[in-house]
């Protein structure tokens, strides 16, 4: 064990300790903890008694220190920790021993078993459908008594003067009340009295005495709940994962109204949020004087605002239903950080940067943002400020931060040795010291690798390529070091020099993964970067072997260090062959036909440079190439100009020779043979009283199954004007109905058939019947997927939620992990959350837990267990894995 309270610590402590203080019902400040020992500093401090303290640390135990702000210390970590975790202890000071119990408090007196002495009815009234009456109780101290009833209670109760039948009177605890139950059917204006005895024991023991005892009476009345009084209790902005009040609802006198019945319409109103993001609850109050009141509290997962509207019946639009005001409940991101990960350092080189991530979280270990100017880094060494090993904080594009948000550090030694880096958050608690040693090392070895003779280097292609080189240090370690007097060369067999074509580099990758140029303080390493449009190599006709050389000097310096390669410069391309797709084209004037042609070069390739084409065309039609970079295709576009033939040449620019020929007919709409809809099952929502809720569809056609492209303009579209609108955009008809779906003037009703035509100039036509709807949005099980967010693990096969890790294998502070399922409707609406409205269960409930009604996953203990959804007949499968937390 960790004895270093018996050093330093012990001492400063002992001096701080001169401070007095009288302990009562917990030991006072100032006081050390060894094991089931404890003593007072000024005790501890006196010589006297130095082989009674060394002795309490010998025997062994945990070490806890109660400082001056009444905060208990770990003595091996540091850290602050709860009460409850102190032992009982045999305290002493210079006055005598004295003992207390676990958790730092007094022994308590002893006192007579505690019983319930006087009962009070909370329920002011009973009515025909409310039949529950609450009591609770207060001890002989006078002190709340948590009612637990067993036997040795016993309930009666009369009806009119009439004893109701034992069976039909129910006694139970809830809230550490007792609860009375009258199974049976009560009338306006029976008079109805309840009694309660309390015995020493078993009721039915003929020699149990009475404790105590309460008589009720009631009258009961006619209830019927007609609103629900939401009065504002505490509607401010709170943070996520923290139960907030906002509201509470008053009961009505006489009406039935518990907690279970009220339920909540959540509407999610900020992007990127559902309402299963949050969770509203109804929970009695209890208490004295507010002991009917039912508060309403929220607690969020996600930032945002959420429309809660608190309401009594089956749904929220049900007819009867009771409706309380509605609400906002808004919660933001706590940005008060709170702790700093564990950052391990490998060794540093002197002179070579090194870049690691920076995590910071706030209270509920959410990962939290903090600008440059809010993060300080000091580093010490052998206690000293030193400035001999800098930190530099980045930005996520790797640049430095100051205002913006700070994601990784870069560390950079100017010497070797062993530094401490504080770091800290300014004007929080969140602090982390990690330790950095740098050692000097020297330049071993540059290697180029071997020799390019392959086709990936051709004159005039427009991308570079990149040769990465392995640079070794004496350690045998790869670094990145600064080649601010390094040199390259690239020169053929005759010696003669290919200026710019070879250039010495910083890389990094991508988002792609594709090499590029950096900077020094964003590099990855370091790259010869062969250009292939550069001046003296862009032309070449044949091949040409260069080779090129790297050194941390001078090329032909003694003691350079250095590499060289072969690299072989293909001849530029040229045009070998050209491929069209289709060699006839049937078109009209007006219109377009775009097709496929291939382009290959004496090496295979595909050419994607449309410039080393040349297209020759007559007067009935025009042509031209381009390249789709999204495609990675080279294509041509016939136009037709005017009716009759004509003949598309594409020649090489260089060699007229290689070419391809295409045959054009161009027809007075002749050539078209159909037209058609490219889809026929469209349904749209269409609301009676609020246009901004309607749909619209986007219907395309295809005409000659989409050998030409025709605008909307040559094609007429025929529709019925009073019903919808009908726009254009291209190729594209947009169609919105124009009246609500029970509007009589238009005749619109629900699943209404619609029909839009088009009409070709030669007569082709097609029709589409579009359904306009009002029914209620619901969402098809097919579609029904779980959310891809929720896959946390995705490199471990089967796992698909892991709770207690992140995705990086860090242990996180979490004890849930919600699944969330989305789904689209008939209307084509898609990710609509459908996650409350199915059923949850858990193979293992030991392993983990999820509550049925929101697929909410609870850890339990470590292991594996499938959690299911059940949304109508769909079934939803999560592999879930609890870890050890070692």
């Amino acid at each position: 064990m960790n004895k270093k309270i018996i050093s330093s610590t012990l001492a400063a402590l002992m001096i701080a300790g001169s401070i007095s203080f009288t302990a009562f019902a917990a030991m006072g400040n100032g006081t050390v903890v060894i094991g089931s020992k404890a003593f007072d500093l000024t005790y501890a401090n006196d010589s006297d008694n130095a082989s009674e303290i060394t002795s309490a640390i010998a025997a062994g135990g945990a070490i806890y220190v109660k400082d001056f702000d009444e905060n208990w210390i770990d003595n091996v970590t540091g850290e602050r920790v709860a009460s409850g975790l102190i032992p009982a202890v045999a305290y002493k000071n210079a006055k005598g021993e004295t003992k207390f119990d676990a958790g730092d408090t007094s022994v308590a007196d002893v006192k007579e078993p505690l019983y319930p002495k006087t009962f009070t009815s909370i329920t002011n009234a009973i009515t025909n459908t409310s039949n529950v009456i609450y009591l609770t109780a207060v001890d002989q101290y006078g002190q709340a008594y948590n009612i637990k009833t067993d036997d040795s209670y016993k309930v009666t109760a009369t009806i009119n003067g009439i004893p109701i039948n034992k069976t039909e009177v129910k006694l139970t605890t809830e809230n550490n009340m007792a609860k009375v139950t009258l199974e049976k059917d009560l009338v306006e204006n029976d008079v109805v009295v309840i009694k309660l005895d309390k015995f020493d024991k078993d009721a039915t023991n003929s020699s149990a005495k009475l404790i105590s005892q309460v008589n009720t009476n009631f009258v009961v009345g006619k209830a019927k709940l007609i609103q629900l009084d939401l009065t504002t209790e505490k509607p401010i902005t709170a943070f996520n994962n923290e139960d907030i009040i906002y509201n509470k609802i008053t009961q009505n006198d006489g009406a039935k109204l518990t907690t279970d019945m009220i339920k909540f319409n959540i509407i999610a109103k900020t992007s990127g949020t559902a309402a299963s993001d949050v969770t509203v609850t109804a929970d009695l109050r209890g208490g004295s004087d507010d002991k009917n009141d039912i508060i309403i509290s929220a607690k969020s997962t996600k930032a945002g605002t959420y429309e809660v509207t608190p309401y009594v019946g089956t749904t929220i639009d049900a007819e009867g239903t009771i409706k309380a005001s509605k609400f906002d409940v808004t919660t933001t991101l706590n940005g008060v950080a709170r702790t700093i990960d564990a950052i391990i350092l490998q060794k540093l080189k002197v002179n070579t940067k090194s870049v690691i991530n920076l995590v910071i979280r706030n209270a509920h270990n959410e990962i939290i943002d903090q600008n440059g100017n809010n993060i300080t880094a000091l580093v010490y060494k052998n206690g000293v400020l030193d400035n001999n090993l800098t930190v530099e904080k980045l930005d996520i594009n790797g640049q430095a931060a100051t205002t913006t948000v700070v994601k990784s550090l870069r560390f950079n030694a100017k010497k070797s040795g062993t530094y401490i880096v504080r770091l800290s958050v300014n004007g929080t608690v969140a602090t982390r010291d990690v330790v950095a040693i740098s050692e000097v090392t020297t330049l071993a070895s540059i290697k180029l690798g071997n020799n390019i003779v392959d086709n990936s280097i051709i004159a005039n292609e427009m991308s570079p390529v990149y040769r990465v080189l392995d640079v070794v240090d004496n350690t045998g370690d790869e670094i990145i070091p600064d080649t601010s007097g390094w040199t390259i060369e690239a020169k053929n067999k005759a010696k003669t020099s290919f200026a710019s074509f070879a250039s010495l580099v910083y890389y990094k990758h991508d988002a792609s993964g594709i090499i590029i140029d950096a900077t020094a303080e964003d590099a990855q390493g370091i790259a010869v970067k062969f250009d292939p449009t550069a001046t003296s190599v862009r032309s070449l006709e044949s091949d040409t072997i260069l080779t090129v050389k790297v050194g941390n000097k001078t090329i032909n310096s003694t003691d350079v260090i250095k590499d060289a390669l072969d690299v072989t410069v293909r001849a530029k391309s040229k045009v070998k062959s050209i491929t069209l797709e289709d060699t006839k084209i049937s078109i009209i004037p007006g219109a377009s036909v775009k097709k496929e042609i291939v382009i290959l070069d004496q090496y295979g390739k595909a050419i994607t440079d449309p410039t080393m084409l040349n297209v020759l065309y007559g007067t009935k039609t025009t042509a031209t190439v381009s390249y789709d970079d999204r495609d990675k295709k080279m294509y041509i576009t016939y136009f037709g100009e005017a009716t009759g033939t004509d003949t598309i040449v594409v020649k090489s620019l260089n060699d007229q020779v290689i070419k391809a020929t295409a045959n054009i007919s161009i027809g007075d709409n002749t050539n078209i043979n159909s037209i058609a809809f490219t889809e026929n099952n469209y349904k749209i929502y269409n609301d009676a009283k609020d246009d901004v809720m309607d749909q619209s569809v986007a219907l395309t056609y295809k005409v000659n199954d989409g050998e030409i492209d025709v605008p909307t303009e040559a094609i007429k579209i025929i529709s019925d004007s009073k019903l919808v609108t009908v726009t254009t955009d291209g190729s594209v008809i947009n169609v919105k109905a124009k009246a609500g779906v029970n509007a009589a003037v238009t005749g619109i009703g629900s699943d209404t058939i619609i029909t839009i035509s088009l009409l070709t100039a030669n007569g082709k036509t097609d029709s589409i019947n579009l359904i306009i709807s009002d029914d209620a949005f619901i969402v098809t099980p097919s579609s029904v997927v779980i959310k891809d967010t929720v896959d946390e693990n995705k490199d471990v096969e089967g796992v698909q939620l892991i709770i207690g890790r992140d995705e990086y294998g860090n242990v996180v502070n979490e004890t849930t992990g919600q699944i969330t399922l989305l789904g689209t409707d008939q209307y084509g609406n898609k990710d609509i959350d459908v996650t409350n409205d199915t059923t949850w269960t858990s193979s293992n409930p030991a392993i983990a837990k999820v509550d049925v009604n929101n697929g909410l996953v609870t850890a339990v203990k470590p292991g594996k267990t499938t959690i299911t959804g059940l949304y109508k007949e769909k079934i939803c499968t999560v592999e879930v894995e609890i870890p050890e937390i070692n």
